[in-house]
């Protein structure tokens, strides 16, 4: 690809001095992750609450204990102020402690709008568990697959492991408040609120992944992290190996040894994917031509582009604009 970035200098090499690079934002703020609906469950003696996939879902236990299972699986026991976030909509079940999750009373659907009712009870007698939960979605998730293929199924944030499940608890208290007392804006700040809990889940997650690959692995090394940030900012530009480098601060034979090691592919692979993934959500929310959006993400031709599109996407950026599939 011909340069055709105004912007075509190499950035001064980096210094300890500069801003932190905020990685973990870099990859939300694209998926675009957005709160839906806030529910509680009250389950008695014998509850088993099964959930069809549809709708990714938190929940904060603030009574008892409760187990959930998902199918292959070991059932994982939560007690209370643990969290329990499924970033992925699978089927799984929440059960009384020590009964099979085949065992469904009935079956829940969770669809896009949320669960269907304020509060959910299954069981017989008094209430033995009870959570606080919620339903959301990563709105962009598909036009960045790869890199969101990193993540979990699910998160366990137990009560004691460190800070961050007593401050999701405690944030999850403004869903009680906004829930119960429907001010106007209370909508929005629901969305919000569970934003920040399934965000601040991510990060005490990536935390405890030491050597992972990919995005997670360079949230660990802020040198491959403010280069991957600027391939975010702007991808049209040229970049090279040697341009990356200099923004991470290293020579460039150890800059691609420090990035392959980190994120697990090379450096000009991922600027590849990054633009293409640009380009898949400039196809779905924007009506600009297919020979703009080309320019828009570093390609001179919209054949060469539509070439690089169909190889990884499977389809042409045409279809796949028609389709509604990228």
């Amino acid at each position: 690809m011909a340069p055709h970035d105004s912007n075509n200098g190499v950035l001064a090499p980096a210094s300890d001095n500069q801003t932190p690079t905020d990685l973990l934002s870099d990859i939300l703020r694209f998926v675009q992750l957005k709160g839906e609906r806030v529910f509680t469950t009250e389950c008695a003696d014998g509850f088993h609450i099964l959930f069809r996939p549809s709708s990714a879902c938190l929940h904060v236990v603030q009574e008892g204990e409760i187990d959930i299972y998902l199918e292959d699986e070991l059932p994982l026991r939560l007690s209370q102020g643990d969290v329990f976030v499924l970033l992925r909509p699978i089927r799984y079940a929440l059960a009384c402690p020590s009964k099979s999750w085949r065992q469904a009373n009935h079956e829940l659907g969770v669809d896009g709008s949320g669960v269907g009712v304020d509060v959910l009870r299954d069981g017989i007698g008094p209430v033995r568990a009870r959570t606080l939960s919620a339903t959301f979605q990563f709105e962009n998730g598909c036009g960045l697959q790869p890199t969101m293929s990193l993540l979990p199924n699910y998160i366990h944030v137990e009560k004691n492991t460190d800070q961050s499940a007593v401050l999701i608890r405690d944030v999850a208290q403004f869903l009680v408040y906004e829930k119960e007392a429907q001010e106007p804006g209370a909508a929005l700040m629901i969305s919000r609120v569970i934003d920040i809990l399934v965000i601040r889940s991510i990060r005490s997650w990536s935390k405890s992944q030491g050597g992972k690959q990919g995005w997670i692995g360079a949230l660990a090394d802020a040198r491959v992290s403010r280069a991957l940030s600027a391939v975010h900012r702007n991808p049209s530009r040229p970049w090279s190996v040697g341009d990356l480098a200099s923004i991470a601060g290293m020579s460039r034979s150890r800059f691609a040894e420090v990035f392959l090691a980190a994120v697990g592919e090379p450096p000009l692979r991922y600027v590849h994917g990054w633009r293409l993934a640009v380009a898949s959500d400039l196809l779905r929310k924007s009506n600009l031509r297919i020979g703009d959006i080309a320019r828009h993400v570093g390609y001179d031709s919209e054949a060469a582009f539509s070439r690089a599109f169909k190889t990884l996407y499977g389809l042409s950026p045409s279809h796949a604009r028609s389709s509604g599939t990228n």
